[in-house]
C-alpha cells in the first residue's frame, strides 16, 4: 500500500498543535478532528473562493475577478502593451492580505505553505476552465515582497 499525497504535510500549525495538546487522549486526533471541532462549514465554503476563484476574460487576458479594475487594466495595457505582463501584475495576490486580522500571529512558514497550496489549486482550476490555454502560476517569497505572493499569467506555446 502506497500513500499518494496531494500536498506536503502541514508544518508549524501552532493553533492545531495547541488544540491537540489540550486532549489527554490524543491517539486518533488529526487535522480532520480539528476541522470537525474548530472550523465552521461557512468558513470553509467561503475560503474555497480563494482556492477556486472567479475569473474575467478581457480580450485575450484572463484575470482574477476580485483583482480586476478596468481603469487599471487600461492604464497597464497602454503602458506595457503586453497582456501577459498585465495578467501577471493584476493577478498578483499577497497572501498576508487575505488575513488582515491575524497576519502577525501566524508563522511565515504557514503563509508560504498556504501560498503553495493555493498555487496547486489554481493550476487545476485554470486547466479546467481554460483547457486550450497554458498558464504559469508563480509563487514567490523574496525579501522584496510583502510576504508570499502568488500570481498567474498565460504562456505562449
Amino acid at each position: 500500500m502506497n500513500g499518494i499525497y496531494s500536498i506536503p504535510p502541514v508544518k508549524d500549525a501552532v493553533n492545531y498543535e495547541t488544540w491537540k495538546k489540550q486532549w489527554t487522549e490524543q491517539e486518533g486526533l488529526d487535522v480532520f478532528s480539528y476541522i470537525s471541532d474548530q472550523c465552521h462549514p461557512e468558513q470553509m465554503l467561503l475560503f474555497s473562493k480563494v482556492f477556486f476563484p472567479d475569473f474575467l476574460t478581457v480580450g485575450e487576458g484572463v484575470f482574477l475577478e476580485r483583482n480586476f479594475a478596468f481603469e487599471t487594466f487600461s492604464a497597464r495595457m497602454a503602458e506595457m502593451n503586453d497582456v501577459r505582463e498585465v495578467e501577471r501584475i493584476i493577478n498578483n495576490v499577497h497572501v498576508y492580505d487575505l488575513f488582515d486580522q491575524c497576519a502577525d500571529n501566524v508563522s511565515d512558514s504557514v503563509f508560504f505553505q498556504l501560498c503553495n497550496v493555493i498555487a496547486f489549486s489554481w493550476r487545476m482550476v485554470l486547466k479546467e476552465k481554460f483547457p486550450d490555454q497554458k498558464f504559469f502560476v508563480e509563487v514567490s517569497n523574496s525579501e522584496s515582497d510583502y510576504g508570499p505572493v502568488i500570481t498567474f499569467f498565460q504562456v505562449g506555446e
